[in-house]
């Protein structure tokens, strides 16, 4: 699989599948893979690799004064966070089906919800699984000013402690601005193996708070 994927599309889908399913989706991830549309799925690799390491996250400084802004809540509500990513946007490749597969790797204890309120109303936050010390982000959602942003910036303060990688998958300029960057495929395979490979270091990412 190593080599196929070294060798594999730098840009393009490298192979796709009729359906998701859960099994394969955890299997999919430990290898590098992620699934962008369904109906066929387009399995991506892409070469570039864009990654956050959290103790790098960069906090503008008036950035600083809005982190209390929300509260923040961990795997509180993950199905209702998840549909909020699907319907704040237009066109989405999360469908039912997406979100039946990860609400279930969630009840499973793989995915997991970073998720923000104001006066009890979910207002953003982000989602994605977290195998070993690798948290793949999957999406995120903001409906307030900053929310993504904090959202973020929250995800490494609490996970820094515990040497994890963030996978942002493919790179743009918001995430670039908040500290990721661009590796190699190559060095992200290495990486990713032995970060999937060792234990996260806590046992609940919901008492992380």
């Amino acid at each position: 699989m190593l080599n196929e994927l070294l060798n594999a599309p730098k840009d393009a889908p490298v192979f796709l599948s009729p359906k998701l399913e859960e099994e394969f989706v955890l299997k999919a991830y430990t290898a590098g893979l992620f699934p962008w549309t369904t109906k066929p799925v387009n399995w991506w690799c892409p070469d570039p690799r864009c990654v956050l390491e959290p103790h790098q996250i960069h906090i503008q400084k008036n950035m600083r004064k809005s982190l209390n802004l929300y509260e923040i809540r961990l795997d509180f509500d993950f199905l209702a966070l998840i549909t909020l990513c699907k319907n704040a946007r237009i066109r989405s490749w999360i469908d039912e089906e997406f979100i039946e597969i990860y609400h279930n790797l969630f009840k499973k204890g793989y995915a997991h919800s970073l998720e923000l309120y104001e006066k009890n109303e979910l207002v953003g936050g982000i989602y994605g699984l977290i195998i070993g010390k690798m948290f793949f982000g999957e999406s995120m959602v903001s409906l307030k000013k900053n929310a993504s942003k904090i959202a973020i910036i929250k995800l490494c303060e609490l996970l820094a402690p515990y040497d994890f990688l963030i996978d942002c998958q493919v790179h743009n300029q918001h995430l670039e601005f908040m500290g990721a960057k661009n590796i190699s495929r190559k060095d992200f395979l290495k990486i990713l193996d032995e970060k999937c490979q060792s234990s996260s270091g806590f046992k609940s990412f919901k008492d992380l708070l």
